[in-house]
């Protein structure tokens, strides 16, 4: 079982978020981008990468993710993936994968792979066909400036709260996975958040979050809060009640109108 490659980790302090305020959740700033298999003069791969990225625009602005496949043969095939935060609506989904979009193909004009991370969501598109597969080439990991007070029961109230998000996620039919829990030792409630694609079957999501959880535990330990950013998964805890969405949420809102990336 292969995991995220050291050289791929990015690591950044996440303080200022907390003293910050956060952007309009449609138009944030970019996290972190990646372009990758530069190519010269292909205009089907080109056309099949547009063509995946407004299938994209239009499967997320409806549904709030996108897996989309487009191919003219074998060589220009091109496949991609989105992903929002469940507590975002449609149309704030919309707004941010549209912009993710529009930034791709500007940032990364001639790349048959690239991916873009904002703080709500995520597009990724591949001439490889990856969908279902849990993709650990790279991992992006922020955390908070402040360490915890008493770190060993920290830990473990993360462990264990983490431990049940990340079943609640694999098993989930939306991939996701949200709760909290109050560490009497030390008088905290700590929140927790995990999502895959998906595409991704259960014992993928559960290889991408077990081995992302892993990296954290590492880096995070004594951190009062973490996020980890992948490409098929993401994972975050804070002592703060970051997400309005809860485990019951099984609704669907209003489809919003499709915009254009054009």
């Amino acid at each position: 079982m292969a995991a995220f490659p050291s050289q791929e980790i990015f690591f950044f302090l996440l303080f200022l978020a907390l003293i910050l305020p956060i952007a309009t959740r449609g138009s944030e700033s970019i996290l972190y981008q990646q372009c990758e298999k530069n190519f010269t003069q292909n205009d089907k791969l080109q056309d099949n990468i547009n063509n995946v990225l407004l299938d994209m625009v239009a499967q997320s602005s409806l549904q709030g993710y996108a897996i989309s496949s487009y191919a003219t043969n074998t060589c220009e095939s091109v496949y991609g993936v989105t992903r929002c935060e469940p507590d975002m609506s449609v149309e704030e989904c919309s707004a941010c994968i549209t912009g993710a979009a529009q930034k791709i193909r500007t940032s990364c004009p001639d790349s048959a792979e690239s991916h873009i991370w904002y703080e709500n969501c995520f597009l990724h598109y591949d001439s490889t066909n990856f969908i279902g597969k849990a993709d650990k080439r790279y991992a992006s990991v922020w955390f908070s400036y402040y360490a915890a007070a008493n770190p060993k029961a920290f830990e473990q109230a993360v462990g264990e709260l983490m431990g049940e998000v990340i079943a609640e996620t694999v098993q989930g039919r939306k991939k996701f996975g949200f709760g909290e829990n109050y560490a009497n030792e030390i008088k905290l409630t700590v929140y927790g958040m995990a999502q895959c694609t998906r595409d991704l079957g259960e014992r993928e999501c559960n290889e991408c979050l077990e081995e992302g959880l892993e990296i954290m535990t590492d880096y995070c330990r004594d951190q009062v809060g973490c996020r980890l950013f992948a490409s098929s998964c993401a994972i975050r805890y804070e002592i703060y009640k970051f997400s309005s969405f809860t485990s019951t949420d099984d609704g669907a809102a209003a489809p919003a109108p499709s915009p254009s990336i054009i």
